[in-house]
């Protein structure tokens, strides 16, 4: 969680390369490493140009990290979190260690919660988008819709379409949400990926079987057929999917 990233990341590596001998408030610190990187222009060696990157690679996942929490409702100090930084630093910090304690906890909680309604709520909507995308499609020359909602495009027949549920397959594939933002794509990595029929997704199972050794299919997955309710992998709740799949070998076990 966000909150142990900070207190273990950034605490550990900014009192290690931060001068302790600062003071004043956030922005007249902020203020003063500024008016210093500039009249000066300098580092004085290598080791500080490291630690400078450091701390911006730090500020900038803060920053990110910020910016997400604002999406889900949970906001906080930049300002305070530098003040915190500063004080535990110089060994000055307002609040006893049991309160901090307890207020991480109360972070940790409230973001769980807070994400946990984002989560429910992008699910919705994608499974609104992911419906009306689908039915625009079926409008196109040449789309299919199966009676489990699967839709495909049969792009080259292949040969034999004799598939079985113990087959295992070899094939190329690029993998897409609806926005057109690829996920995966197995012709990037140089290679085509070999795996049992019966270990993929339900859209897999079915569209594969519409085309034979050879053969290019699209298939337009919806959740029922793809990962369901629940993200997985990076791929949000209720995705509708897109596949653009090559048949490139099968083998049916006996």
């Amino acid at each position: 969680m966000f909150f142990l990233l900070l207190k273990k990341i950034i605490f550990f590596y900014i009192f290690l390369y931060t001068s302790k001998s600062f003071s004043g408030t956030p922005i007249q610190f902020y203020n003063d490493t500024k008016h210093y990187l500039e009249v000066k222009n300098i580092f004085k060696n290598h080791h500080e140009k490291l630690s400078y990157a450091l701390g911006t690679s730090l500020g900038n996942y803060i920053n990110q990290s910020f910016e997400k929490q604002k999406k889900i409702g949970v906001r906080l100090n930049k300002y305070d979190l530098l003040k915190g930084v500063r004080d535990a630093i110089t060994g000055h910090t307002k609040i006893p260690e049991i309160e901090v304690s307890l207020l991480l906890k109360e972070l940790e909680d409230k973001l769980k919660n807070a994400t946990i309604i984002q989560l429910k709520k992008d699910a919705k909507e994608n499974l609104i988008h992911g419906k009306l995308y689908m039915e625009k499609l079926l409008e196109m020359k040449g789309v299919k819709k199966t009676n489990s909602g699967l839709l495909y495009i049969i792009k080259r027949e292949g040969k034999e379409k004799i598939l079985k549920n113990n087959a295992q397959i070899t094939v190329h594939y690029r993998g897409s949400f609806i926005n057109g933002i690829e996920f995966d794509n197995s012709y990037q990595r140089g290679q085509p990926i070999s795996l049992m029929l019966k270990d993929v997704i339900l859209g897999w199972q079915e569209g594969l079987r519409y085309i034979g050794k050879g053969g290019k299919i699209k298939l337009v997955i919806p959740p029922n057929l793809g990962y369901g309710e629940r993200e997985i992998s990076g791929i949000p709740g209720n995705s509708t999917l897109i596949f653009d799949i090559e048949l490139l070998d099968v083998i049916n076990v006996k």
